[in-house]
């Protein structure tokens, strides 16, 4: 079975949370979260749901929320609304019809009839879908990388993911949230004339057309937001701003990939919240290993822990093996690579990305094979 991606829309953490603990089936998850804003349609259309669960308090309910349930439109790209809510009547169920709301459930509701009625919602949503033959769009997918320490290699990882992705003709936009020392410009052999500092700053605000006027086209067809030139104007880049530049990418671009460094800075946690997946970069050294624990237990905190895939990178003979890394983070490695200092260096040093500079290298044979893999996981949801 296909994987049914949810959204979640709800003013109330609490509501959140309610319908969070109700997701026992393998096959739902949950891929973001929204307010009942001017902004949600927006930040929902990115997400790309196949359901969209709002969760309100009954006492809230009036035309006013019903008229902005309606005006999202949904169902025009094949996605079912249901409501939840904590005092469901006949005369309810009626008016949320009315909307188009498929189903009005109560916060009592068991999980596992929550679940198959979920199921069940989809499955006549896409019957409903094909007869109509209305086209489902393909849904983004945003991967963060965020290196356990400085060194780990997550700027080389990035670029040259991003790289490897753009050769194949994916559609991909790569985001530098490294505010204060993103280098991954340097990687590409770019000189970006503006960064996300300008785009922040514009007095006209965020959109699409603003990010692809501020973004650099690489010679692969990457497109690539860079980072501020100088640490002292990462200040000017708000969590905020983070927040709208992604919403504002999510529909245009298949793959959007967002280097984090190696922080838990405001703005990073943002990015992380809004990411479908978390790349772990991490190398085979006690430093790594600490980080990385480190890292696992902040991003647990968050209740992110979930999306989080180890990525092992500079793989060498060592003390510590693959294995003995996976049994100590509790978690199988997602994807290793192999170290070549002088490859990644020379690449470098010539303005190139090692895949494109040696493409017959170890190096670059284990990074396609984890695009690949990446690749083959977003086709088959």
């Amino acid at each position: 079975m296909d994987r049914i991606n949810i959204v979640i829309l709800a003013d109330e953490t609490e509501y959140r949370v309610a319908v969070k603990n109700k997701i026992k089936d393998g096959s739902l998850a949950i891929v973001g979260y929204s307010d009942f804003d001017e902004n949600s349609r927006l930040k929902i259309e990115g997400y790309f749901p196949d359901v969209v669960v709002c969760a309100v308090n009954s006492s809230t309910i009036d035309d006013q929320l019903f008229d902005f349930i309606k005006s999202l439109q949904f169902q025009s790209s094949g996605c079912a609304v249901v409501l939840m809510t904590d005092n469901v009547s006949v005369r309810l169920v009626n008016e949320a019809a009315k909307v188009g709301i498929r189903q009005v459930y109560s916060f009592d509701m068991d999980p596992e009839d929550f679940c198959k009625s979920i199921v069940e919602v989809n499955q006549l949503e896409q019957q409903l879908l094909g007869q109509l033959k209305i086209e489902k769009r393909v849904r983004s997918k945003v991967l963060g990388f965020y290196g356990v320490k400085g060194g780990a290699g997550t700027s080389s990882v990035a670029t040259n993911v991003a790289v490897t992705l753009a050769n194949k003709g994916k559609k991909v936009l790569l985001l530098d949230f490294n505010l204060q020392f993103g280098n991954d410009s340097y990687f590409l052999n770019m000189e970006p004339k503006d960064t996300i500092v300008e785009l922040a700053r514009d007095p006209e605000g965020i959109s699409i057309e603003k990010v692809n006027t501020t973004a650099e086209m690489h010679s692969t067809g990457l497109t690539v937001l860079c980072a501020p030139k100088s640490p002292e104007f990462a200040e000017y880049v708000t969590p905020e701003h983070i927040q709208k530049i992604i919403e504002n990418v999510r529909p245009y671009f298949e793959y959007i990939l967002i280097d984090l460094g190696a922080n838990f800075a405001d703005q990073t946690l943002t990015a992380i919240e809004n990411c479908d997946e978390i790349h772990l970069i991490t190398n085979l050294d006690i430093l790594c290993l600490r980080g990385t624990k480190c890292a696992m237990n902040v991003l647990d905190s968050l209740r992110v822990a979930d999306k989080v895939q180890l990525v092992v990178n500079k793989l060498t003979a060592s003390l510590l093996k693959v294995k003995d890394f996976e049994n100590l983070i509790e978690r199988h490695a997602y994807a290793t690579i192999t170290s070549d200092r002088r490859i990644c260096t020379n690449a470098l040093n010539s303005g190139l990305t090692f895949v494109t500079d040696q493409p017959r290298s170890a190096v670059a044979k284990d990074l396609v094979k984890y695009v690949d893999k990446i690749i083959e996981e977003k086709e088959r949801v």
